[in-house]
């Protein structure tokens, strides 16, 4: 099922009927990592800024894993220009108020490192949320290394608009309520974009290489592009491998995106079942704590899938609980690659192939996910992370191997029917246009954004540091010139001064240890 074979049929049915009134105004929002880095090169050492305020409670600008490593994130927004605009701002406001010394490093593979104790973990203060925060990041540290939490990349979240949802309702003739419904309807989604993600890996993978200073004397089975630089001939998004957010014990686990019902008991399970290999770190040891639990997933958020359901919690609820009680809201995609040749990092373009590529996922037939399926799924997935750009690349089916490109192809020509069910709900041509340009891409592996890296490397004789600093010094630069609206900035200067007031709040409001908040 590699083909979208029912999608034209159903679009078309659907268009009788009048979806396109109900699709336009997708509900998007973005979260984008950034590394601080220092002139020479470095990583940056000094604390997260004080003046793009509290790393725990501002809304807008924090950090991930790393003290270094800045997460910019937007509101939910409709409009992809304004949506990439508020983005940009964010940079520049965020330029505006660091160390001069320090900018930002525009790349989803880090800068130089060094020794690993120069890797800072994120702090958020005395209190005991912010406490967890950083013993769970500590964790982090202590199962897989402080050199993954230098890695950066884009989240993507998305929702369709409820109309939508009552238009698909009303076709289904399902028994279901709207927001079981709705429910199911984001997993047959999420179930389509595992098994076709290896097509958003040739189109957006950014990590083909990287400087040698991040593998020291980590196992690897990459080639030297030169001396400074490791990188693989064809790969796609290095930080999407074995390199990047993996987890062996995650392996073993059963989280099954078949149903809701499944993916929350296994999730529930994970969080409860003792790792061998965790407990061996120790939880508390000459009384400091070295991770939150021994577990296989210290919390829930621990488990690293390229895609997630997602609800709004209250604080202090686990995801997996708001998800049983209210549904699915919205998805994450979390395995895109920073693209460095666009200053945000993602551009208009590829927000409208996800556009495409996730309405067509939804729109698609999609069964249950089998025992045997998952297996050629995750080994597609990684043939295209690790050689995508590969002329003879084949790709595992139920029907055989068969050429990726034969493939892509296929899908790309039923994407036809859905760019023009999107062209017609915003009276635009972009949705159609836009898959035309991946053709290109798709038919020349150079125009990729990996195939862009290596050639632009070849061309210049130059290893992946050089090349990757002027690119972030170059769009540094333009953040830096790029001036803000008095409304945007009124509204980004009193996210800082609340988030400091609330972190404040909630230091005093603490009221019980730190051992008995984690129990």
């Amino acid at each position: 099922m590699y083909n979208f074979s029912t999608l034209r049929s159903k679009v078309e049915a659907y268009l009788e009927k009048g979806i396109s009134t109900r699709i336009p105004y997708i509900n998007r929002g973005l979260e984008k990592e950034s590394l601080r880095q220092t002139s020479n090169g470095k990583l940056a050492q000094t604390p997260h800024p004080h003046a793009v305020g509290s790393a725990l409670t501002n809304e807008y600008i924090t950090t991930d894993y790393s003290e270094a490593l800045l997460e910019f994130i937007t509101p939910v927004i409709k409009d992809t220009d304004c949506l990439i605009n508020f983005l940009q701002d964010l940079h520049s406001f965020t330029l505006t108020n660091m160390d001069p010394d320090e900018s930002l490093w525009c790349h989803s593979m880090p800068c130089i490192l060094t020794e690993e104790k120069e890797i800072q973990i994120a702090n958020y203060g005395t209190s005991n949320i912010g406490q967890m925060k950083h013993i769970y990041r500590q964790g982090l540290d202590w199962r897989y290394t402080k050199k993954m939490q230098t890695i950066a990349g884009i989240h993507f979240n998305f929702s369709y608009p409820e109309e939508l949802w009552e238009f698909l309702h009303q076709q289904s003739n399902s028994p279901l309520n709207l927001k079981d419904f709705k429910s199911e309807g984001y997993f047959k989604l999420i179930r389509n974009f595992q098994r076709y993600v290896w097509l958003l890996f040739y189109f957006t993978g950014s990590s083909p290489a990287l400087c040698k200073s991040f593998l020291s004397d980590q196992e690897n089975n990459l080639e030297s592009f030169d001396e400074c630089t490791a990188y693989l001939p064809f790969a796609t998004s290095l930080r999407m491998s074995d390199l990047g957010y993996t987890n062996k014990e995650q392996q073993a686990l059963n989280v099954s995106f078949n149903s809701l019902d499944e993916y929350v008991d296994g999730l529930t399970e994970a969080i409860k079942t003792p790792s061998q290999e965790f407990a061996k770190i120790g939880t508390k040891v000459n009384g400091t704590y070295r991770q939150l639990n021994s577990n296989i997933l210290q919390i829930e958020n621990e488990f690293y899938s390229i895609v997630r359901p997602k609800r709004t919690i209250s604080s202090g609820e686990k995801p997996s609980k708001a998800l049983s009680e209210r549904g699915v809201e919205y998805v994450e995609i979390r395995m895109l690659d920073i693209n460095p040749f666009e200053p945000a990092g993602i551009s208009k373009e590829s927000i409208n192939f996800l556009d495409i590529f996730m309405l067509s996922c939804l729109l698609e037939e999609s069964p249950a996910i089998t025992a045997d399926e998952l297996v050629y799924m995750q080994e597609n997935q990684q043939k295209s992370i690790l050689s995508g750009r590969k002329k003879d690349l084949t790709l595992k089916t139920s029907e055989g191997d068969k050429l990726f490109k034969s493939l892509a192809e296929e899908c790309l020509e039923s994407f036809k029917s859905t760019a023009e069910l999107l062209d017609k709900s915003l009276s635009t041509k972009r949705y159609s246009e836009t898959l035309a340009r991946h053709k290109k891409m798709l038919d020349n592996p150079d125009l990729s954004p990996s195939g862009r890296i290596i050639q632009e490397m070849k061309k210049g004789h130059c290893s992946y540091y050089p090349f990757a600093k002027k690119i972030s010094d170059q769009h540094n630069q333009l953040f830096k010139k790029q001036s803000l609206s008095p409304e945007m900035l009124k509204l980004l200067q009193e996210s800082v001064e609340k988030s400091h007031q609330k972190q404040r709040e909630i230091e005093q409001s603490d009221t019980i240890s730190f051992d008995d908040f984690l129990n």
